[in-house]
């Protein structure tokens, strides 16, 4: 039996070893990260899933594969999870609890049972002309075919295109068309993806096709998929109104607003905070807030002072000195250092300054009339 080459790296495979090592290295960031982390899954399993098999093509080239012939990732399996992980993400921006059905994954489900068992029959698919003359091994020829991936991109591609589409309206918010600028820059990236990889098994039908152009198509590959990747990274908060601002809006942009999009903007605001509450964080931020409602700082501020009249600690200590106000009237015997924690307030000092200033009177003080009352 003829030995393989020396396994050896070049300048091309060190530099796909550093890119899949950094989109190992992205992929735990963004799962450490608890802002968005469920809606994000999608998007951390396709570029761990690229990382992976960019690993196995780096052993591959370098020849590495003979050596360490039991690290293989089951690349074909990845491929066809990359369109159902792209359209279960991008359907959380139309609907954040809607989950795409589980029969998306059957083909890619299939497919790691199949060359899971004969990896391990073929000792690490090293003896696969021994199962040859078996049924199942049909199957598994098929499901490895890279047609059989490039067919669930297309497919995809087109749902996803179908799905933004149908959620097209003529009378749309500001909201709509953000969601659906950046529904379409992902779907680009996809596409760049997906046509790196056709082209590869087109091209290397021809003569001329060598090497070098093998590293060009995974590098556009690698591009698109760490452009996701990094993109979420960058604005993790972008669903169901929490978009990407300051990707497709300037900070210049809110005097151009109609006055209809800015209490449009002011009444998402608002809804928001009433739901989620997020003033009850002690370390809320205005640049933390921004990112939940999908502003940028900038635009946020801007809002608060036209629609509020107020400066943002003034608009957000309102609402603490609400809920205080409720606390101290639904249970006289909690201690005012435990409401004004609670409520969103750090020290004493600041709760007590904001409170009197509302209500003209000292929390302690508010507490004792209504007492007083309560005992008439």
């Amino acid at each position: 039996m003829q030995q393989p080459v020396t396994p050896s790296f070049d300048t091309w495979t060190s530099l796909f070893l550093l890119v899949s090592s950094f989109g190992f290295f992205l992929s735990v960031i963004l799962s450490i990260r608890k802002n968005n982390r469920s809606n994000n899954l999608p998007i951390i399993l396709l570029v761990l899933g690229f990382s992976c098999i960019l690993l196995y093509y780096v052993l591959i080239w370098t020849n590495y594969k003979y050596t360490y012939r039991y690290l293989y990732f089951f690349d074909t399996t990845w491929y066809l999870t990359f369109g159902p992980l792209l359209y279960s993400y991008i359907t959380r921006f139309y609907n954040n609890i809607f989950r795409i059905k589980w029969y998306h994954f059957v083909p890619a489900i299939a497919c790691f049972i199949i060359n899971a068992y004969y990896f391990v029959q073929s000792n690490g698919f090293q003896n696969l002309t021994e199962h040859k003359d078996e049924s199942l091994y049909y199957f598994f020829r098929v499901v490895n075919l890279p047609w059989l991936a490039a067919l669930s991109f297309i497919i995809y591609l087109i749902t996803i295109k179908d799905f933004i589409s149908f959620h097209k309206t003529n009378k749309r918010s500001q909201y709509e068309v953000l969601r659906d600028k950046w529904s379409t820059f992902l779907l680009c990236f996809f596409f760049v993806f997906a046509l790196s990889y056709i082209s590869y098994y087109v091209l290397v039908r021809f003569s001329f096709f060598s090497i070098h152009w093998d590293y060009a198509i995974s590098f556009s590959m690698s591009l698109a998929i760490y452009a996701i990747g990094y993109t979420v990274y960058k604005e993790p908060s972008i669903f169901n109104g929490e978009l990407l601002s300051n990707l497709f809006l300037k900070e210049s942009s809110l005097q151009e607003f109609t006055e209809a999009t800015k209490e449009e903007f002011y009444s998402k605001l608002l809804s928001y905070i009433s739901v989620n509450k997020p003033y009850l964080d002690n370390n809320l931020r205005l640049v933390q807030l921004a990112d939940k409602v999908g502003f940028s700082s900038h635009t946020l501020s801007k809002i608060i002072n036209e629609k509020a009249n107020k400066n943002f600690n003034q608009f957000i200590n309102e609402y603490r000195l609400q809920e205080a106000e409720k606390l101290l009237l639904e249970d006289s015997s909690i201690s005012i250092k435990t409401i004004y924690f609670d409520v969103g307030f750090n020290n004493k000092a600041t709760f007590n300054t904001a409170f009197k200033n509302k209500f003209n009177c000292t929390p302690s003080e508010y507490k004792k009339k209504y007492l007083a009352i309560q005992d008439r």
